[in-house]
């Protein structure tokens, strides 16, 4: 999509850009010849994966755009952003070397002003190359590596054009606290809120140019909720100038992840009569602490924070995911009770930021890193990673903590120290002035006590037996628990890990796994909040299978524990386009079973009662029972991240199995307790006879029904039905975006049938493709294809068939 101001055009450039996946000499040349490369559209992956992959595509690639200026364009200033590049990038215009740039999760621009001109064919070439590199963060090899690189261009590339008059970019203009236009606030409330603004402006002229900022902030129906226009000053050609300014909004709508209110902020640059640049930035006017003993509050009030963490990486196409399907990832976290993201362990997608300002998620933003860290290089690149991230996202209400430590990179091995982690912390808060910037890391303070100061630690990961509650190692400091419920319950082998096809027996232990953990989490008094491992199903390198600790599998369908954090979220608050409010999920297949059997319901209601086939079972208000130990459940020796990379390859192919410890009851799974500290806890019914049929849940509220669910025992497989993932926003026609596409193998009475695994195939008539295995075999009775656009709008017919089953077709519009 383009985007036009008065003095500026944000064009883009994601089309047509000619790909191939070797090492060419001389690709860089204007006059090599790319014809007989493929053309793709951006974000773009260099190689298909299968769905379980660990060693994905490691080795080099080429891009090459062709593209003109116009006359109008060529008189100004002409920049060329790349969102991101993995992870070592080599750019040309026409032959000319112009830069590389390290690193494959934050921006970088280019400018090319004097190297174009009106009416000529230029060519712009991308080197790419993603072999293992420790000199780069995060630095470990792809064997060892608990997540995916990939490869690409698999973000946006924008051409902006500007003014010679303009407002800089921050990351671009790399100057302390500084650059673009940055937002901050000053006492903020219900009734008022301070809004400063300091704008960056280069004079690019060959003459002096007297310069006004007059900024407006608009709210949402686009009304003007304050304004303020500065003094005009003379800014030298050649030369910059920041201009700050201050804004009084009365009764301001307060962003909050209730609420989340977002404002406008318009920035006009005058010279003279003329406008010469106009920006926007989208920005959440709030306030938040951290505090052992008021926790975490946002304006004022205190919140409880329920997060998970999240890769960016799809089946198939990897990393190279388009904004729209950012924005789906987000919605469904947010419906699954979530309140906050982890990103771990990188900054992600500017989209998934964008979606999470817009529906209220709030964020832990991290520099990229995991268990690895080099002196020289290395370190100097992860210095300038915190300050480029932090240029990018400061204006985000979303991002409410900056993780700058490196994930389980801990001081003394492999570089780390203290000092240098506590110098990261230091260098944040030179980037963000002021009492709203938090530092969070779990690093810090190992060797020398004395750096024990980021402003909000993660719990356990401070000591070095990892055995010493917080209180005893930082007794003034609330924590943060950033990962939990995973690999404490059995490492690689956990049996939190589980594939939406598992028997219902093992569905419930993971979800009972992550209750039993939140409880305990909870329970904690210093606790500021939590995040579980893990939100989505995720590849890495160090492991053929895919991670499957998710809440949601890899094609984003729930498992139980999905349900079970949804039923963490109030239901007396409503969103707009998302699911909110009541809910209640059955975490039972009805299928045969020996009675009397246990059902486990979640929900937020006051009170669940359960019917089989229309006869009430009985009414049961929230478990209470009491809490207990969780018994036998590690994997039988200590768990070492430090592992040479033979012995991670050994821990990897031994494998330890992991225990359901449900036949011999060494752990109760739902047991009716283990939930005093939750939120919400769910309702267990037992003694409950089986009879194939109906099995029905009503939640209600203040005795008034307010949700039911209801499930079928299946019977024989009959036939297929088709639902397209959308999540909010529609298949987009710009070649890149993609929905899920759901085979559901039916009953005769609609019911899926969980045991199905037909193999099914999906036929595609219309401007769509479909992208990864085509026939794909159905997993607990649904097959999932990724159904990409192409980049002309239209309708799309698809047709599923299954050997034995009836056929059917879906249709949906590309837009």
């Amino acid at each position: 999509m383009n985007f036009y101001t008065e003095g500026r055009k944000t064009l883009n450039f994601n089309s047509n850009w000619k790909f191939i996946r070797d090492d060419l000499a001389g690709a860089e040349q204007k006059h090599v010849s790319d014809e007989n490369w493929e053309t793709v559209c951006l974000p773009h992956t260099p190689q298909i994966e299968t769905v379980h992959v660990d060693l994905h595509f490691q080795g080099i690639c080429w891009y090459r755009k062709h593209f003109t200026v116009s006359e109008e364009d060529a008189e100004k200033k002409l920049f060329i952003e790349f969102e991101a590049a993995m992870h070592v990038a080599d750019v040309w215009i026409d032959g000319k070397y112009k830069m590389n740039h390290k690193g494959g999760y934050l921006p970088f621009t280019i400018d090319i002003t004097n190297d174009v001109k009106t009416g000529v064919d230029h060519v712009i070439a991308v080197r790419l190359d993603n072999r293992d590199n420790g000199k780069i963060p995060p630095g470990k090899p792809l064997s060892s590596l608990d997540f995916s690189y990939f490869v690409g261009l698999y973000r946006n590339v924008h051409l902006h054009v500007t003014d010679k008059l303009h407002v800089t970019d921050a990351v671009y203009a790399g100057i302390k606290a500084g650059g673009g236009v940055f937002v901050w606030y000053d006492d903020v409330s219900k009734e008022a809120a301070t809004v400063r603004v300091q704008t960056h402006v280069v004079n690019e002229h060959d003459t002096g140019k007297r310069v006004k900022v007059v900024t407006s902030l608009f709210d949402q129906e686009g009304r003007v909720a304050a304004s303020a226009e500065g003094q005009a000053e003379t800014v030298a050609p050649g030369c910059d100038h920041a201009f700050t300014q201050s804004l009084t909004v009365v009764d301001p709508r307060l962003w909050h992840p209730y609420s989340p209110n977002l404002y406008s902020l318009r920035t006009q640059i005058w010279n003279g009569d003329r406008i010469a640049d106009e920006k926007y930035t989208r920005i959440g006017i709030r306030s938040i602490s951290f505090s052992k003993s008021g926790g975490f509050t946002i304006n004022g009030e205190r919140l409880v924070i329920r997060g998970t963490n999240r890769h960016q990486q799809f089946p198939y196409i990897g990393n190279a995911a388009s904004n729209n399907a950012h924005y789906r990832d987000a919605v469904k976290l947010k419906e699954g009770g979530y309140n906050f993201v982890r990103l771990g362990h990188y900054p992600q997608s500017p989209a998934f930021l964008d979606a999470c300002d817009e529906l209220g998620l709030m964020v832990v933003e991290p520099v990229p890193g995991w268990q690895y860290c080099e002196e020289g290089e290395f370190q100097d690149i992860v210095r300038q990673n915190i300050r480029d991230m932090i240029r990018r996202d400061r204006n985000r209400p979303c991002v409410i903590m900056w993780e700058v430590s490196l994930n389980e990179t801990y001081p003394g091995r492999r570089g780390a120290t203290d000092e240098f982690f506590h110098e990261c912390h230091l260098i944040a808060h030179e980037e963000y002035p002021g009492d709203q910037m938090f530092t969070s890391g779990d690093t810090i303070g190992r060797v020398n006590p004395a750096y024990v100061n980021f402003d909000v630690p993660y719990t356990m990961w401070n000591d070095d037996n990892l055995s010493r509650p917080l209180e005893e190692v930082l007794p003034d400091k609330g924590g943060f628990d950033r990962e939990y419920g995973d690999y404490e319950f059995g490492g690689h082998e956990s049996t939190s890990r589980v594939p939406r096809g598992a028997d219902e027996e093992k569905l419930l232990l993971q979800a009972w796994n992550y209750q039993w953990s939140l409880n305990r989490n909870r329970g904690n008094r210093w606790s500021l909040g939590d995040a579980s491992w893990l939100g989505i199903d995720h590849n890495r390198g160090c492991y053929p299978w895919v991670a499957e600790c998710g809440a949601l599998d890899t094609f984003r369908l729930p498992k139980y524990v999905y349900y079970f954090y949804q039923s963490q979220r109030r239901p007396d608050i409503a969103y707009e386009h998302v699911d909110c409010g009541p809910m209640v999920y059955i975490a039972n297949r009805w299928t045969e079973r020996t009675s009397p059997a246990k059902v486990v319901v979640f929900s937020n209601c006051d009170e669940v009662e359960l019917f089989v086939n229309g006869h009430s079972v009985g009414v049961r208000k929230p478990d209470q029972g009491p809490d207990t130990e969780y018994g036998e459940r590690i994997t039988g020796y200590e768990v070492d991240y430090w592992l040479t990379d033979e012995e991670q390859h050994k821990w990897k192919n031994d494998g330890v199995q992991g225990k359901t410890y449900v036949g011999d009851m060494r752990v109760f799974p739902y047991d009716g307790g283990n939930c005093r500290n939750l939120e919400r806890a769910p309702f267990t019914f037992t003694e409950v006879k089986y009879e194939p049929g109906e099995l029905k849940a009503i939640g209600r509220i203040g005795g008034k029904e307010v949700t039911e669910c209801v499930v079928q025992t299946p019977t024989e497989p009959k036939k297929l039905n088709i639902r397209f993932d959308i999540s909010g926003k529609a298949l987009a026609a710009d070649g890149s975006d993609f929905v899920f596409a759901y085979a559901e193998i039916l009953d005769a009475n609609g019911t899926v049938v969980p045991s199905a695994s037909n193999e099914v195939l999906f036929k595609v008539e219309g401007p769509a493709v479909v992208v990864g295995e085509n026939p794909v075999r159905a997993e607990a009775g649904i097959a999932t294809v990724l159904l990409q656009s192409h980049s002309a709008p239209g309708n799309i017919a698809v047709t599923v068939v299954s050997k034995g089953l009836e056929w059917t077709v879906g249709r949906i519009a590309s837009v």
